[in-house]
């Protein structure tokens, strides 16, 4: 066991906090039935249940409260953080249902009038974040959590929140201004764009998935978007629906012309296809 681990989980536990994961269910592979199969929950919670993204619960980020364990009984996820499986964080009171509410509130990221859901789950992005708040801030984000551990995407971090305790709507989110790097960014797009075809194009995306693999699909109509500059999610969205159909995917009105803007680019696209479709 890593050598921070270790002294983190020692703290927590010479403190006598309760520990909690914070778990990715689309983490590969997912830990969620292992984790089940042991006596190592003692409760839990769904976040994305009874909210309004409730037909998401099964992508959903998950609140794990542990029972007292022996440290090694963790050694199957904390000797596998490129899995990238979520992250560790301890608690003075175990309040699910505080840390189910203070979570909930914080799943949408509001930007530029397009919302999105943050993806605190990702050990990358919150390990980010939370390295680049103030000491002063990161309650805002952690609430009642008294400590976390991350997995940064290379060495493992910990951060104590200096004063947990609830912090209810209205409160300000200084984590959603803080910019990602590109490779992030990309990340987050894709795990977002994956989520929404499986459920808004169900049927497509299942056809698509007997040929080739969705991610890889996925992958390669981003680069198309990142090289035509379509950033917007009306044009990716646009752009995933009709690459999805096989009559439509090659049609000749799709590459940019000659000093096309983006703007006019996905405008006469739009129209083309929206043309052939009626025809």
């Amino acid at each position: 066991m890593n050598d921070r681990v270790e002294h983190w989980l020692s703290e927590q536990q010479a403190q006598g906090r309760p520990l909690l994961l914070v778990i990715d269910s689309l983490a590969e592979p997912t830990p969620l039935p292992s984790l089940f199969s042991t006596d190592l929950v003692h409760s839990y919670a769904n976040i994305y249940q009874g909210t309004e993204v409730d037909e998401m619960a099964d992508a959903a980020p998950w609140l794990i409260l542990l029972n007292e364990l022996n440290f090694t009984q963790l050694r199957s996820l904390t000797d596998a953080p490129e899995q990238n499986w979520g992250w560790l964080a301890s608690v003075d009171h175990a309040d699910m249902a505080a840390l189910t509410q203070h979570w909930q509130a914080r799943i949408f990221a509001d930007e530029q009038g397009q919302r999105s859901l943050y993806r605190f789950q990702d050990n990358r992005i919150i390990a980010r974040h939370l390295g680049e708040l103030d000491a002063s801030q990161r309650p805002l984000l952690l609430g009642p959590m008294t400590s976390a551990l991350c997995w940064d995407g290379q060495d493992w971090q910990w951060f104590d929140n200096e004063l947990p305790g609830e912090y209810r709507e209205p409160f300000e989110k200084p984590w959603l201004s803080i910019p990602e790097p590109e490779q992030v960014q990309r990340a987050v797009a894709h795990h977002n764009l994956e989520l929404w075809l499986w459920q808004t194009h169900t049927q497509a995306t299942t056809r698509l998935a007997e040929t080739q693999v969705v991610s890889d699909w996925l992958d390669h109509q981003l680069d198309k978007a990142k090289e035509w500059h379509w950033h917007g999610e009306p044009q990716l969205h646009f752009l995933l629906r009709y690459q999805l159909d096989p009559e439509l995917a090659n049609h000749p009105a799709w590459p940019p012309t000659a000093r096309e803007t983006p703007e006019a680019h996905y405008s006469r696209v739009s129209s083309t296809l929206a043309s052939s479709l009626s025809a």
